[in-house]
């Protein structure tokens, strides 16, 4: 199985490499899984951002995408509803005409604001089920995940971003999603461009893995269900 993934977002999507952590797990093991993924992001960018940008509109067509990825700035959603509906419905549209399938990446809410993860999961949930788009429950994996273990940090030193185990956390729903198995006994250890980006202990890979794989599955039994 070999799919083609362009994620347009921003730091949220490429700090610690996280495209690159996805590809690396969806190759570590002899699953007939191969991912190949690409990104067109900016500082901060937004999806109106991206959409007044001209070259991801070029790349959405630049090649046959079998999914592709579609991540606001963390506020977006919080602070500008509309524009995030309006412009999530125009790169869909764009998406589609392409073939390819919209995924919404839900975000993850401020450490210090952990609150909001509702209103964000909502506003990702119910946009990608007006639009038949799929959903990455990135958010709710990070809440559950420091639910469960309160000395977890997946926060970069902003108290905003992913650190490398954040990162991890979120490639993993992302492999649970698109294969629709379990990351469960991938690597803990993930060396890109010639350099170890992430070095965790077993059990803590774990732990995150089997958190990915039931926010992915729980969410899916829950859009079934409605």
């Amino acid at each position: 199985m070999v799919i083609n993934v362009l994620f347009i977002g921003n730091s949220h999507t490429y700090l610690h490499y996280m495209p690159q952590m996805l590809v690396k797990l969806a190759g570590a093991a002899d699953r007939g899984f191969t991912l190949q993924a690409d990104q067109i992001t900016g500082e901060g960018a937004s999806l109106q951002w991206h959409w007044n940008n001209s070259p991801t509109r070029e790349k959405i067509r630049s090649r046959q995408w079998d999914f592709v990825v579609l991540q606001d700035r963390s506020g977006g959603p919080l602070e500008e509803l509309e524009s995030f509906r309006s412009h999530a419905r125009l790169l869909d549209g764009e998406i589609r005409r392409q073939g390819a399938q919209t995924v919404f990446y839900m975000t993850w809410a401020n450490k210090s604001r952990p609150g909001n993860q509702k209103t964000l999961a909502d506003a990702y949930g119910q946009t990608a089920a007006e639009l038949g788009a799929g959903l990455a429950p990135v958010g709710q994996a990070w809440e559950k995940a420091r639910a469960l273990d309160d000395e977890l940090n997946l926060y970069h030193i902003d108290d905003r971003h992913a650190n490398p185990t954040g990162a991890y956390l979120t490639a993993c729903v992302f492999y649970a999603f698109f294969f629709n198995t379990s990351p469960e006994g991938l690597p803990a250890t993930l060396q890109i461009e010639g350099k170890i980006r992430l070095d965790l202990a077993e059990d803590r890979a774990a732990f995150l893995q089997r958190i990915a794989f039931e926010t992915v599955t729980n969410l899916e039994v829950g859009m079934r269900n409605k």
